[in-house]
């Protein structure tokens, strides 16, 4: 495995020797963070340990080869066209493997490394000029919110965890920024696909880097193959629609399709459509009925009157098709979300 000896952190060179000084130089949580991996990135240790995102089962512990990683690193580094001397914010916490790999393509690429903050608007007191940093959908719908102009200083804008409501998409295209959305799992090492967000989300048709192999398994599911990651066979349970060039479109996970009267809804897809309209929180669940085996619930985060209830009902009959209408709408003060903030679905399935 190729070693690199040295990362640059807000514009200063750090050693496996010297960088217990960090937190003394930059004293924050988040420098912290970054303390705390490079110290087990710089150990006799082969591999490092992560949390699961779930993409591919249960939420587990596994353990990825270091050598892995630097692969990962480098194929993003090979498609974005990193170098040295470009500055990289890290905004994402190093418990996770986002925020790993933005250290490590950071070490790997020679980039200056400028720990932001990790909470929902982390550009707010920035000034920096940034050639590359990861997000989450959240993250970015704060910032568009609260300071739009910042994005000005951004060259290219990864984006990923979960999926990207339309209108924030349509948005987005209005920046002289390169917005990214990706697709990935701590399993593969960040992400193995992207695509470049433009005026037409719905398309959402994501482009695999190079040496990523994708076949479906009989579910529908996608499978990813690929040597140099040392990834062999592993099964998702993410439904895609395979194009013949490889490229695929995401369809929903197999474990949230909600089967009503022998008829299959998508979540993700109704979703993704209602977020063009929508303005508040929401989601799409199953709730078991006696006869249908499931009916489809919208979730959405409002206490309205009710003549509003009305309004909802028809703007749902204007924009979806038939089969993809739900059948009982539920209010909530809040939606509960995961960390990676994506409503947790099984949560609110135990509240209606």
């Amino acid at each position: 495995m190729k070693t690199y000896n040295q990362i640059k952190i807000n514009g200063k060179v750090y050693s496996p020797l010297t960088i217990q000084n960090l937190t003394k130089d930059f004293p924050s949580e988040l420098s912290m963070e970054v303390l705390d991996f490079m110290q087990l990135w710089y150990n006799e240790e082969k591999t490092i340990t992560q949390q699961s995102s779930g993409s591919t089962g249960p939420p587990k512990l596994v353990k990825l080869k270091k050598e892995a990683l630097i692969v990962s690193a480098e194929m993003t580094g090979n498609y974005f066209g990193l170098r040295a001397g470009m500055n990289a914010l890290l905004c994402l916490s190093p418990k996770y493997i986002a925020g790993k790999m933005m250290i490590l393509r950071a070490l790997v690429w020679g980039m200056n490394l400028i720990p932001g903050k990790t909470d929902s608007n982390p550009v707010k007191d920035l000034n920096d000029p940034i050639d590359f940093a990861a997000m989450v959908p959240l993250q970015v719908a704060k910032i568009l919110e609260q300071n739009p102009e910042k994005f000005n200083n951004f060259k290219t804008i990864i984006i990923g965890g979960s999926a990207i409501p339309v209108a924030l998409e349509k948005q987005l295209c209005n920046f002289k920024t390169d917005f990214y959305h990706t697709y990935g799992m701590s399993e593969t090492m960040s992400h193995i696909a992207l695509r470049k967000i433009s005026d037409t989300p719905l398309e959402s048709i994501f482009k695999p880097l190079p040496g990523i192999q994708l076949t479906r398994d009989k579910r529908g599911c996608l499978v990813i193959e690929a040597e140099g990651l040392g990834i062999k066979k592993l099964i998702t349970n993410d439904l895609v629609e395979l194009l013949p060039d490889q490229n695929f479109r995401i369809l929903g996970r197999w474990d949230e399709v909600i089967i009503s009267a022998g008829l299959k809804i998508h979540p993700q897809l109704v979703e993704q459509k209602l977020s063009q309209y929508l303005n508040k929180a929401f989601v799409l669940i199953g709730k078991v009925h006696k006869t249908a085996g499931e009916i489809a619930v919208l979730v959405i985060e409002d206490q309205p009157a009710t003549a509003h209830i009305f309004k909802y009902w028809q703007l749902l009959e204007k924009v979806l098709e038939s089969a993809e209408m739900p059948r009982e709408l539920c209010f909530v003060k809040s939606i509960p979300q995961l960390p990676s903030g994506k409503p947790d679905r099984k949560l609110v399935q135990k509240t209606i």
